[in-house]
């Protein structure tokens, strides 16, 4: 929970942005509805209340300036300051900035402006908490999952316990903070292995406010599945990473959304194909062709769990002739159809 204070002299525009229905839906913001008008009034409240977040509404008086902020800053570093005032100067903006604010907004102020500036607020601060305070249990986590898996549920538990601890139970909290540390985890999974980024359903990773609030129980659950996922296309891919292979088996891959064949790869870097074919079979111990159909069945689950994308646009994307022959050859791979897949991963990512 976040203490919000407001700082207003003619208390109008701090009066109007209470009101805003903005707090109603965003439980975690506890407001301090006593608006302070004067500096006196305002350190009191932020020894009393430790307000996390101060909205100061400045009139152009020296009693809210840049340097009233510097003073502040001093005794509460890790409060949140955001102006709301009249000037739009840019020498008087940078002088706000330069106090530490984390933003300056003009009057009047929408509604809209607002939660949005709070909201990115509240990522910074999880952006925060992530780096400070998870980055070596999540690099454990990134860590087990570049060297094939295996360990996901523990290190995925101890990340969860030092979270709810943290930050006392509170569910909104709590999730907001998995949820960016979870992005983080797939943020530098992808950086590590690029390719990886078309084995993976990128909505899984990237969660955003406006989320179903779920269990500790359920988030676990769903981080475990995701992540098992996620190291069992390392641990089957890994192959593609020898440097023999590397430029061959990442192009493929990277360019899986295309009509490839092994000429369009063997073009792609500047390789002979009969060469490309033989120096893959001998690096890996599988054959080129083999390869491909492995990569498009699995971009092919991929693509299937975007409910946007219809299976004949997943047949055009991955370069099959037509439907038909992509339904054919996924049952094949798979023992289902595309549709009855479909289905599956409803049922399965719904129950998550």
């Amino acid at each position: 929970m976040q203490t919000v204070s407001f700082f207003d002299r003619k208390k109008i525009t701090a009066g109007r942005i209470i009101g805003f229905s903005f707090w109603d839906n965003n439980p975690d913001y506890i407001l301090d509805k006593d608006i302070a008008c004067t500096t006196a009034k305002i350190h009191e409240k932020i020894q009393e209340s430790k307000t996390d977040i101060l909205i100061a509404v400045t009139d152009g008086a020296d009693v809210f300036s840049p340097e009233r902020i510097r003073e502040i800053k001093k005794t509460t570093s890790r409060m949140k300051i955001i102006v709301i005032g009249r000037n739009s100067a840019y020498e008087i903006v940078r002088q706000y900035f330069t106090s530490d604010i984390f933003d300056y907004l003009l009057e009047p102020v929408a509604e809209k402006t607002l939660e949005e500036t709070v909201l990115r607020m509240n990522e910074d601060n999880s952006i925060e908490y992530v780096m400070n305070n998870l980055k070596v249990k999540a690099d454990a986590l990134i860590d087990n999952i570049l060297l094939g898996g295996g360990r996901e549920e523990p290190i995925i538990t101890g990340i969860f316990n030092k979270i709810y601890r943290d930050w006392k139970n509170d569910s909104v909290s709590c999730q907001k903070i998995a949820n960016r540390a979870k992005s983080y985890i797939y943020e530098i999974l992808i950086e590590q292995k690029p390719w990886l980024e078309k084995f993976l359903f990128k909505n899984d990773f990237t969660c955003h406010f406006g989320f179903t609030l779920k269990s500790r129980e359920e988030l676990i659950k769903n981080w475990t599945m995701n992540f098992t996922e996620a190291s069992a296309m390392v641990k089957k891919y890994q192959m593609i990473d020898d440097k023999m292979v590397y430029k061959i088996g990442r192009y493929a891959v990277v360019h899986i959304d295309e009509r490839l064949s092994l000429d369009d790869v063997s073009k792609g870097v500047f390789l002979n194909s009969s060469y490309v074919s033989h120096i893959f079979k001998k690096t890996t111990g599988v054959n080129f062709i083999d390869f491909m159909t492995s990569v498009k069945k699995d971009r092919a689950k991929v693509l299937l769990r975007d409910p946007e994308i219809r299976i004949n646009k997943v047949s055009s994307i991955l370069g099959f002739a037509n439907q038909e022959y992509f339904t054919k050859n996924f049952k094949r791979k798979t023992g289902s159809t595309p549709s009855e897949y479909k289905k599956i991963l409803i049922s399965k990512y719904s129950e998550s």
